[in-house]
């Protein structure tokens, strides 16, 4: 019996841009200028309960009323609630590479009243601890902002700056 040929193929990598464009509405539309104009984090509340709304929405999450146009700011301050590391590498679905961040992730209690997500920039265990004290650092160059709450590098420990004044 004669040996199967077997076929090869030749993979041709192609790499092209994937323009789009897209609305973000008229809430978020709000964050992110904000975030992108005067490096500051606007969110609504709600007219029925009182409720602050991060992200900004239209409808409460709470009461189901509609939240109106309330805006407040976040502030760039507060309290770290509880934080994590990124043991194993994530992949990444856009690039499609695994990814580390080096910077632990925190849910921070904004002296506003909102809980939002983000990093960290100290990275030694010893010295992070829930209720820690940190301020936003912001992307300084406006052309390099526009991405909401990713405007902020990361939240930089203040206690120790506070204390040393």
């Amino acid at each position: 019996m004669a040996a199967e040929s077997s076929q090869e193929y030749i993979q041709v990598p192609i790499d092209r841009s994937r323009p789009y464009r897209w609305s973000t509405g008229k809430y978020l539309g709000k964050l992110y200028a904000e975030a992108k104009d005067n490096k500051r984090l606007v969110t609504n509340r709600c007219r029925t309960c009182g409720q602050l709304l991060w992200p900004p929405k239209k409808v409460c999450g709470r009461c189901k009323a509609e939240a109106g146009e309330d805006w407040t700011d976040l502030g760039s301050t507060g309290s770290v609630v509880q934080y994590t590391y990124l043991v194993v590498p994530m992949w990444n679905p856009h690039m499609g590479e695994k990814w580390a961040n080096p910077h632990p992730t925190a849910t921070i209690l904004m002296d506003s009243g909102a809980y939002i997500v983000h990093f960290l920039e100290e990275t030694d265990p010893q010295k992070l601890k829930s209720g820690m004290r940190v301020q936003a650092v912001w992307r300084e160059k406006e052309e390099e902002r526009g991405e909401g709450l990713g405007d902020i590098l990361y939240f930089r420990t203040i206690e120790e700056q506070e204390a040393s004044r």
